[in-house]
């Protein structure tokens, strides 16, 4: 109902009201296209998480430059339990052993774990098994290259 005070109402007035109105509109239609941190937070993890007995294995993949060329293994290694684990990661053709300390991790960005080759080319994904003396887990991680800036300054020499 519009009583003659409204329809003599400024435009000022009027202009403010109608920014409130496309305020709240905008607010309205944005709020839908938000999504709960918690809900989504493995789509931001490039890398395969898998655990095996106490370690948990987080994102991990390969960076090479090539298929036939070294690859070095990045991600994150954690040991909950009391005691150091030994843990080997493996492709088809080698072998590298680390040690993670009791309630610590390695992150692989600080310390350098490469094997021979990658075994697939960037873009695909390589099979790898992590084992401890508690058993072992099949990976199928990512192969990267140096296109992206966050990974050219682990790309192997």
């Amino acid at each position: 109902m519009n009583t003659a005070e409204d329809a003599q109402a400024s435009p000022t007035v009027n202009r403010s009201r109608s920014t409130a109105g496309a305020f709240l509109l905008t607010a309205f239609v944005l709020s839908g296209c938000a999504t709960a941190g918690g809900d989504n937070w493995n789509s931001t993890a490039v890398g395969d998480d898998k655990s095996v007995g106490r370690v948990d294995l987080r994102s991990v993949l390969l960076v090479t430059s090539g298929k036939e060329q070294p690859a070095r293994v990045l991600g994150t290694l954690e040991n909950d339990g009391d005691q150091p684990i030994d843990i080997t990661i493996s492709d088809s053709d080698e072998d590298t052993t680390l040690t993670i300390p009791a309630q610590g991790r390695v992150g692989l960005d600080t310390v350098e774990t490469v094997l021979r080759t990658a075994g697939d080319a960037p873009g695909a994904r390589t099979a790898l098994t992590a084992s401890t003396s508690e058993g072992d887990v099949s990976l199928l991680v990512p192969v990267v290259d140096g296109t992206l800036d966050p990974y050219r300054p682990y790309l192997p020499e």
